[in-house]
Formats: C-alpha cells, sequence, structure tokens
C-alpha cells in the first residue's frame, strides 16, 4: 500500500502536539497524583497490549502469508524488538530508582541524572511508537488509524511520567518542560525512520510489523505491569488496563463502519 506523505506528516503533528499539552502544568501548578498516573499508565498498559493482539499481530501474520514468506518472518521481528528494548534498558538506560525509565514518584528527590536517563529510555519508548505507525498504515488505513490513536493516547501518561521524573530531579520548571518536549520530538523522528524501513520494500511490512510488537509487548509485560502491580495492588488499576483493551478491540470492530 502506497503511504501519503502528508498523511503522515499530519499524524506526526498531532503526536507531536498530544505530549506538549502535558509541558505546561508546571506553569499552571497542576499537580498530578500517583494514584491518577497509575491509573493512566494502567490504562496505557492496555492499549498497548490491546493494539498488539488484536491488530498488529494479526496482520502481521496475514500479510506475511500474503508474501509467502516464512513462518518464522514475524516472530523474529518480535524477538528483535523486545530483546532491543531489553538490552537498551538493563545495559544503557538502568538505574537503582527508575525501573524500565517509566516512574518512581515516592516524593523524594531523584538524582539530576537518574531523571535524564529515564526520560531517555521514554523518548525511546516514543520513537518506537512512531516507527509503527507508518509500518501500520502500510499495513492498511484501519490499522493505521487503530496504531496511530493507540499511540497518541499513550503519550499523554508517558508524558505525564516524564514530567513526574523531571520534577522529581530538578527544581527548573523549563526544565521539566522540556523533558516532556523530548517524549514529543521522539514520535515524529520514529515515523520519518519508519517511513524510510516500509520504503525498503512489501516485504519489510511484516517484519516491521512484528518488531513493533515486540517492543510494545515488552513496554506493557515487562515494564509497566509488574511496576504497577509492585506499587499499586487496586482493582481500578486492573480495571483501567481492561478499559484500554476493550477501548483498542471496539475500534477495532467499529472503524470500518465509520
Amino acid at each position: 500500500m502506497v503511504i501519503s506523505l502528508l498523511d503522515m506528516a499530519y499524524w506526526a503533528v498531532i503526536t507531536f502536539a498530544t505530549p506538549l499539552i502535558i509541558a505546561v502544568l508546571p506553569f499552571l501548578k497542576v499537580q498530578i497524583s500517583e494514584r491518577v498516573l497509575h491509573l493512566m499508565l494502567g490504562f496505557s498498559a492496555g492499549i498497548l497490549g490491546g493494539v498488539t493482539f488484536v491488530d498488529i499481530l494479526p496482520e502481521a501474520f496475514a500479510v506475511a502469508k500474503e508474501l509467502s514468506l516464512h513462518s518464522i518472518y514475524v516472530p523474529s521481528g518480535i524477538g528483535a524488538g523486545f530483546f532491543i528494548l531489553l538490552v537498551t534498558e538493563r545495559y544503557l538506560l538502568s538505574t537503582e530508582e527508575i525501573h524500565g525509565g517509566h516512574f518512581h514518584i515516592h516524593g523524594k528527590p531523584l538524582d539530576p541524572n537518574h531523571g535524564r536517563m529515564g526520560v531517555s529510555a521514554l523518548t525511546f519508548h516514543g520513537f518506537m511508537d512512531g516507527f509503527v505507525i507508518p509500518v501500520g498504515f502500510s499495513a492498511g488505513p484501519q490499522v493505521g488509524i487503530i496504531v496511530t490513536l493507540a499511540v497518541a493516547i499513550h503519550q499523554i501518561p508517558d508524558s505525564f511520567a516524564a514530567l513526574s521524573l523531571a520534577l522529581g530531579s530538578t527544581e527548573s520548571k523549563r526544565q521539566a518542560s522540556l523533558y516532556v518536549l523530548a517524549t514529543a520530538v521522539d514520535t515524529p523522528a520514529g515515523i520519518i525512520i519508519g517511513l524510510l524501513f516500509v520504503g525498503l520494500g512489501s516485504y519489510m511490512v511484516p517484519l516491521g510489523l512484528g518488531f513493533s510488537a515486540g517492543t510494545f509487548i515488552y513496554v506493557s509485560a515487562t515494564d509497566l505491569i509488574p511496576e504497577l502491580q509492585h506499587q499499586a495492588r487496586s482493582l481500578l488499576v486492573v480495571m483501567s488496563m481492561v478499559a484500554g483493551f476493550v477501548l483498542v478491540m471496539a475500534l477495532s470492530m467499529f472503524l470500518p463502519a465509520v
């Protein structure tokens, strides 16, 4: 499928603008409680799981079958995405206070280096979010739109997490907003790389979808859910995960009729 560069520019603007809403919060003196952040991150985990298992993986296997590719093709992409994030976080972005680069807001100040490392991890995740958008559209408009909406929604709690890390490691509101800005720029950058990737040929689409699924599985199942289980043993958090998954299922069912 031919991807419209104008459409990609449009979605790049949307995914860039979404986190910037969060950047103004320090100046408005708006405080986000840890409980609210847990609910948002649970919702985000459900969205990532839903878009992975309801849309990305079924489409990846369908495209691979259509192109008569080897059955190991998509699983190779899944493994690559999963282990690249694992290696990146464990050996390049690991800290004692920040697990998976997502959040730890218990009122104690973080070392500035830890805040930067956490935001770096979030930025890398955002880059991967952008990468999957053109890959999704190359598989079809329905998959592309659902993936993009999921990414846009997922960006909001990630930006809150970046803001929490920033405020915990710096007293500068300007610096905190710059941290959030970093989580806005990363997704459009990933879109550009994703466009270049799918431009290599149609056989790259199922590999890219598998790779994206692997990163989403890692973020959801290895970063978000274990952290939430450790910090927030709440039925509401579990329900927020279910709500995120159900939202993706609803979009997948009803979006074609729109």
